[in-house]
């Protein structure tokens, strides 16, 4: 039995380390001013094999999960790519299905100053959910156009075997909202946004952790993980309403920082932790990612994750319990960066 399927897209990524670029807040957004029909230089470049899906499916293995993965692959040079790295970290291909007419996936990720700007090329691409073996987890996450054509199926594969559902929705299930996903948000165990995320799906409820996870929770799902960035993240269930700061460390790149975090927490609820330890194990994960290039290079191993959080005694959950416990946790994320 399968402790956990990977369900969307996965893409080659590759990184462009720039520095002749500047960030200006625009009407409370922050834009990228690039010199129009210039030539700029890069000073770096990598490329990985990424996706929050693979990267999912790469970090759930390195955790020490039976990890396979579903998404439809093209037959060229990155498509072979990708299965290579996927059987390297030991992740069953047994559910990889083939497209002789499509290319690979493709993103191209500006990097500056820690942070990044995705260009994401989606290819189009026929699903149809296999034949799935019983699984304790499916995590469903980005996938392109087309994606509601599983919904059917795999809601009757999550009822059939009783499988607990993570769901981090990527940009197109994000844009046709809650109730054209209203299918696998009565099924979801874990729904897995950012606060920003958040904010498209419920309305304008500002950025109050408690008044976001609530409003989240009436879609249908059992438990919320909320992330706002560098300011931290928060859990919110019937065990309880938490939050967790930001693991400290240096800051390199930050792609995969979210798909690092939410495959950490649902690791450790599959290895039988409550929501609370769960939620300690995302920032590290995310803590280590950020500072390798790509999604997957920083991930970790369950004992490293482990490790870490007895070295570091002082990095602590906060039981938001009252209102005013809630106001001290908000004031201290004001203080911090985005």
């Amino acid at each position: 039995m399968l402790d956990i399927i990977s369900i969307g897209d996965a893409t080659i990524d590759t990184f462009l380390f720039i520095h002749d670029i500047e960030i200006k807040n625009i009407e409370g957004k922050q834009k990228a001013i690039l010199n129009w029909g210039d030539k700029l230089p890069v000073d770096k470049m990598y490329r990985t094999v990424a996706g929050n899906a693979a990267n999912n499916a790469v970090g759930s293995a390195r955790l020490g999960l039976k990890a396979a993965y579903y998404t439809v692959l093209a037959h060229d040079a990155g498509g072979r790519e990708i299965i290579y790295k996927l059987k390297k970290e030991g992740v069953s291909d047994r559910y990889i299905v083939i497209d002789e007419k499509q290319g690979t996936n493709a993103s191209f990720v500006i990097s500056y100053d820690g942070e990044r700007t995705i260009l994401v090329h989606h290819e189009h691409r026929n699903y149809k959910l296999p034949n799935l073996v019983p699984a304790h987890w499916v995590y469903l996450t980005s996938m392109g156009e087309g994606f509601e054509k599983i919904y059917k199926d795999l809601a009757k594969y999550l009822d059939k075997y009783k499988v607990s559902l993570g769901f981090n929705p990527g940009t197109f299930q994000l844009r046709k909202g809650p109730k054209f996903n209203s299918e696998m948000l009565k099924r979801t165990t874990v729904l897995s946004l950012n606060v920003e995320e958040a904010q498209s799906w419920v309305g304008d409820l500002g950025r109050d952790p408690e008044k976001l996870c609530q409003a989240l929770m009436e879609l249908g799902p059992k438990a919320i993980a909320l992330t706002d960035g560098r300011k931290g993240a928060y859990s919110f269930s019937q065990e309880g309403f938490y939050y967790c700061p930001e693991y400290p460390g240096p800051r390199l790149e930050a792609t995969g920082a979210g798909d690092s975090f939410t495959t950490a927490y649902i690791a450790g609820l599959v290895h039988g932790k409550s929501h609370k330890e769960a939620l300690t194990w995302g920032p590290v994960n995310a803590g280590s990612v950020v500072q390798q290039v790509g999604p997957q290079a920083g991930l970790l191993t369950m004992h490293e994750i482990e490790t870490r959080l007895k070295k570091m005694k002082s990095f602590k959950i906060v039981v938001i319990s009252s209102e005013k416990i809630k106001q001290e946790v908000l004031n201290l994320v004001s203080k911090k960066n985005d």
